[in-house]
């Protein structure tokens, strides 16, 4: 009896039994519920901010994917993703796994699995990090924007479209991959830019390295965009702003038990 987790999501009744008897699995010494997780269940809650201050194993999310990406955006503790959402890629298991995925983690018998986070700053001022993509989309629906992006101090192009996705490997599989945009594994640190329904067809989506900052200007005055953070966080720019786009100095790191990529495309993302 060794491990010592949070637990953070919202808890949907019919898991509720199963969340409040985490304690009394024969491997697990402490659990700490998140506020909204602790709500439904009659348990001391936590804020996040306290959360992370604790010595914790690992923190274990409770929903889909997005409940993952959020953690993501303010921890680097392993997180273990328990899919009950939809579709659930970033996730490691069900919630009917969870008893099996313990007593693997007691006896070591996992990895950690790092990925590479992207920290966005605007006008020079850190605003935020992201898992998946910084997505910038015209503020107004069926309106193109003048988009300049540059690879460094370097001009990649300037285009009209709906707007743009700067993501990382791990967001490939996500909106870039709706937009048009390459799978890239998970293993490389590059960035992967993909305009949106850019008006010339002739518009295409870049890999590039990461060892130079993106930047991301628009080109027309008095027009805006919002910028959103893995779905999770929103703001807006003008042609006055500049956002510059690099690896964040933290990673994203997900418990797994195996290391099974490409299958887990073939299973969630391909329709049958």
């Amino acid at each position: 009896m060794s491990l010592k987790f949070a637990v953070y999501g919202l808890l949907q009744e019919e898991y509720s039994e199963k969340i409040s008897s985490l304690r009394s699995h024969p491997d697990v010494e402490e659990v700490y519920y998140e506020t909204a997780m602790a709500e439904g269940i009659s348990e001391e809650g936590y804020t996040l901010e306290e959360l992370l201050k604790k010595d914790l194993d690992f923190i274990m999310t409770i929903g889909g994917d997005g409940t993952l990406l959020k953690l993501m955006q303010s921890s680097d503790v392993p997180a273990l993703g328990v899919n009950t959402g939809t579709v659930g890629f970033l996730t490691s298991i069900e919630i009917s796994e969870i008893d099996e995925a313990l007593e693997k983690i007691e006896r070591g018998d996992y990895f950690v699995d790092e990925r590479f986070k992207l920290e966005v700053d605007l006008n020079g001022e850190k605003v935020g990090e992201c898992t998946n993509e910084v997505v910038i989309h015209s503020d107004k629906i069926a309106k193109l924007r003048e988009i300049e992006t540059y690879y460094g101090e370097n001009k990649i192009e300037r285009f009209r479209a709906d707007g743009l996705i700067v993501s990382t490997p791990t967001g490939s599989t996500c909106y870039a991959m709706s937009a048009g945009g390459p799978i890239v594994n998970p293993d490389l640190d590059v960035f992967v830019v993909v305009p949106i329904s850019p008006f010339d067809i002739a518009t295409k989506p870049h890999v590039v390295p990461t060892e130079k900052p993106m930047k991301v200007r628009l080109g027309e005055e008095e027009k805006a965009c919002m910028v959103v953070l893995d779905g999770q966080e929103d703001f807006y720019i003008d042609h006055n702003d500049e956002l510059e786009i690099h690896p964040s100095e933290t990673r994203a790191k997900f418990i797994r038990f195996e290391d099974n990529f490409y299958d887990k495309i073939k299973e969630k993302l391909v329709s049958r």
